[in-house]
């Protein structure tokens, strides 16, 4: 029998004033395995000028991620 799994690598930048105050990044997987998602600001006092920019692309990021996760469920349960 075959077992198939599938992994998939997500990644969001947000830019203020074509600088990137911060990156997301995400992975889903099918195979029973928890998924991440984690946020790295490269320059901290830019974050904090810029956070309600950053907060809103963040939770833009998150719409994206679940967004994915629920296809990936969807396929799952179609395979099933």
């Amino acid at each position: 029998m075959l077992k198939k799994t599938k992994s998939i690598q997500l990644q969001g930048n947000s830019i203020v004033n074509g600088q990137t105050v911060a990156t997301f990044s995400a992975s889903l997987s099918t195979d029973g395995g928890s998924g991440s998602v984690n946020t790295y600001y490269p320059d901290q006092a830019l974050y904090e000028t810029n956070r309600k920019e950053v907060r809103k692309d963040k939770n833009d990021f998150a719409d994206y991620v679940y967004a994915e996760e629920d296809k990936l469920f969807a396929e799952e349960e179609t395979e099933a």
